[in-house]
């Protein structure tokens, strides 16, 4: 009560004191005024008054910029604590800033382990610590890839498991379409109210979905066949599907949500078949004529004749002369081991995976292909062995040895003698394996199903010209570190760069032609405190893998000179062994470098690199593949535990580099592989280490056209075995030291 009085006290003096302060002022000034006006001196009104408003002005003018200094001031001066008191802020700042604090306050108390029902009672005065339940005020707490706990209708579900059932919950919605099989219907006479209905097997041999076959083909082959109604339902749960599937983000439960929504649309417009689409696919093929179809068991000297033409005359003509047995197998077991429809379609059209099959393609398939084992199990079998058939199969069986010993003189590469003893090789096929399905299994045959990586609408390239034994060979391919991914037309042109003073200065290595290219290869820390014309760079020798660093364009004719020239070359034989090298002859004394030059190598580091053409400046399609393919080679690599980064120095693993003009821009993309013999040859003894870190790269493939989807199997065969998936169509040149074979 005091202190309140005081302040009352306090308050009406202090403005009592200032309105007697303010008339003693104004009382000078308006005698004055008054005794002019009597005297009528009217001029002198003016001067008095106006001297007394300017001094008012310049006395609120000094006031005014005081406590602008003032403020200005406190508020640089360094504050232990957060200014959000009512002085320190505005009022608009200080209402979010206690609406903020309130909010923090409910989450903290209702955060705290404690018994809910006791509190009740207590804090009902307490309106800001009571939660709506409808609306809390931390918002919606949500888990990805993971349905809350508390849901309703998901409670505690994981989204990735469903995602991975739902391509075989399509497959059994369209599987059980199939109708029954008008061959194994119980007759009428016969029929018991237990009996069940075998499906035809050649309608699930089409609705079936292959093994190597994407979901995204799969639902394009069912809308072909008026399966997914409306046809637009596909693309948009795609589009959720293979984000979920795919993406390294798990889904949002609204996604989910609306995923699972189309799916149930797309299971929901699923209907049965047309009966003109089950007339194509059972009446096909025409055995008016008693055409023979080979089964299985060919080889054996069995085939299988079989009219489907169930009229009267057949009937008895099909009881007398041939006997029918039905074999009934387990259906699952059947249908697993069966060979798919469009997989035969794709191969007897030429068909390319992820491309489905037009309608006449598949009736033509279903014509032409032999009855496959799960056709066989649900159908009647027609035995009717003779001499012919086991003839014609013996036919048969010498036709394929005769041609498989054709194809294999055919394949004998040509080659013609070069230098060093290597030999080049004419045929595409000759110069590095081709990949086999038998021994590196199917998926060889089939580009990235799991790629979400496309080129642009209008990336189109030369498709139709010959590529293989069109380049120019060289004998060292020399990577200058720059660490940019785009350079000038010509890097000859770079001023002051490396590159200019070995093109313009007329050095040449002497053993052979040298192929110089720029690369974005990381430059070191002193590249940035020298001036043009100084700046200190790093070099990459290829096929010997040397690491030449710190070379200066004053320093290029020593590169040249001892770097270059001394190196491996892509006719440098490689030896089998450390056995062969010391058979070759003596040992020779090495140069000592630190006399000669200032310059120092070591050898890289890296079992293989990867080298994409990226110049925008020569042509804008480089530019584009080169960052995609990087991305995609990079997603590749790191499962395998074989990427490497830019600085990056462990032994072995893939190191993935820009470069500039190679040629052949309209083949784009180019990829140029260098790979060692061993891609572990760190793990050996010092003394094999040092011998494959001085041998360098024992391979070198040039690939062109390369597109996102081809870099699994480049990672998988090309880069860690040597092997080439499509050489027909991509593969421009290429050397290999051990074998002694070049493609010029």
């Amino acid at each position: 009560m005091a202190p309140l009085i005081y302040r009352i006290l306090e308050s009406s003096t202090f403005i009592f004191l200032s309105f007697i302060l303010l008339c003693l002022i104004l009382l000078t000034p308006a005698d004055a005024i008054y005794q002019c006006y009597v005297t009528r001196r009217f001029t002198n009104v003016y001067f008095i008054a106006g001297g007394y408003i300017v001094t008012f002005l310049l006395a609120l003018l000094i006031y005014a910029s005081r406590i602008y200094t003032n403020r200005s001031v406190l508020a640089g001066i360094p504050k232990a604590w957060i200014p959000v008191e009512k002085e320190d802020v505005g009022k608009s700042v200080r209402r979010l800033v206690m609406d903020g604090l309130a909010r923090s306050a409910i989450i903290a108390y209702q955060a705290r382990p404690r018994n809910t029902r006791e509190d009740e009672d207590r804090f009902l005065d307490y309106k800001m610590l009571l939660v709506d339940r409808d609306r809390p005020p931390w918002g919606r707490v949500e888990h990805r890839g993971w349905s809350s706990p508390a849901s309703l209708d998901l409670p505690d579900l994981p989204y990735r498991d469903v995602v991975k059932e739902l391509p075989h919950l399509i497959e059994a919605k369209a599987v059980s379409l199939a109708p029954s099989d008008p061959l194994l219907m119980p007759s009428s006479s016969h029929a018991s109210e237990d009996a069940h209905s075998v499906p035809d097997t050649r309608v699930v041999e089409v609705l079936k979905r292959p093994t190597s076959m994407g979901l995204r083909e799969y639902l394009q082959h069912l809308t072909t066949l008026d399966l997914v109604n409306p046809p637009d339902l596909g693309p948009e749960f795609l589009a959720i599907y293979e984000k979920a599937r795919f993406s390294s983000q798990e889904l949002y439960q609204d996604e989910f949500r609306e995923m699972m929504r189309l799916f149930t649309e797309i299971l929901r417009g699923m209907v049965s078949l047309s009966p003109q689409l089950l007339d194509e696919i059972r009446h096909g093929s025409s055995y008016a004529d008693s055409e023979s179809r080979i089964g299985p068991s060919d080889e054996e000297g069995e085939t299988d004749t079989v009219d489907l033409h169930h009229d009267d005359e057949d009937s008895e003509a099909l009881a007398r002369g041939r006997s029918h047995r039905v074999r009934l197998s387990d259906a699952s077991s059947t249908w697993d081991s069966s060979r798919s429809l469009y997989t035969a379609a794709s191969a007897s059209d030429s068909v390319s995976v992820g491309r489905m099959p037009s309608r006449e393609t598949l009736n033509r398939s279903l014509r032409a292909s032999p009855r496959t084992p799960s056709m066989r199990s649900l159908r009647p079998e027609v035995s009717n062995l003779s001499g012919s058939s086991a003839g014609s199969a013996v036919f048969r069986k010498g036709a394929s040895l005769f041609s498989s010993s054709v194809s294999s003189l055919a394949s004998t590469p040509k080659e013609r003698p070069g230098e060093d003893g290597f030999r080049s090789v004419a045929e595409v096929d000759a110069l590095f394996p081709k990949v086999d399905p038998a021994v590196d299994g199917e998926e060889c045959l089939h580009d990235c199903a799991s790629c979400t990586i496309r080129y642009p609408a209008k990336f189109d390239v030369e498709m139709s010209d010959e590529l293989y034994g069109k380049v120019n060979g060289w004998s060292t391919h020399m990577l200058v570190a720059t660490g940019k991914s785009d350079w000038v037309r010509d890097v000859a042109d770079e001023k002051g760069s490396l590159m200019e003073a070995i093109e313009k200065g007329g050095l040449e290595p002497s053993n052979g032609r040298l192929k110089l290219t720029a690369s974005n290869m990381p430059v070191p820390d002193e590249y940035h405190h020298h001036e043009i014309g100084k700046q200190p760079t790093n070099v990459l020798l290829l096929p010997s893998f040397t690491l030449v660093e710190q070379v200066t364009p004053d320093l290029a004719p020593d590169l040249i000179k001892y770097f270059v020239s001394p190196s491996a070359t892509t006719t440098t034989p490689l030896a089998a062994s450390s056995e062969e090298q010391k058979q070759e002859g003596p040992e020779k004394t090495p140069l000592d470098l630190a006399s000669l030059t200032p310059l120092r190598a070591r050898p890289c580091p890296h079992a293989a690199v990867i080298l994409l053409c990226s110049q925008r400046t020569r042509d804008a399609r480089c530019g584009q593949s080169a960052p995609l393919l990087k991305r995609e080679f990079e997603r590749h690599l790191r499962p395998l535990g074989l990427y490497r980064d830019m600085d990056d120095e462990r032994p072995g693993g893939v190191a993935v580099y820009f470069i500039s003009h190679v040629g052949g821009h309209k083949y784009s993309a180019n990829v140029m592989i260098y790979r060692r013999r061993d891609m572990e040859w760190y793990k050996r003894g010092d003394g094999e280490k040092k011998q494959e870190d001085e041998e360098g790269a024992a391979q070198g493939i040039w690939l062109a056209r390369v597109r996102p989807e081809d870099c699994e199997n480049i990672i998988k065969f090309t880069v860690l075995q040597g092997k080439l998936v499509k050489p027909g169509s991509q593969l421009r040149a290429g050397f290999d030291r051990e074998k002694g074979l070049t493609s010029w």
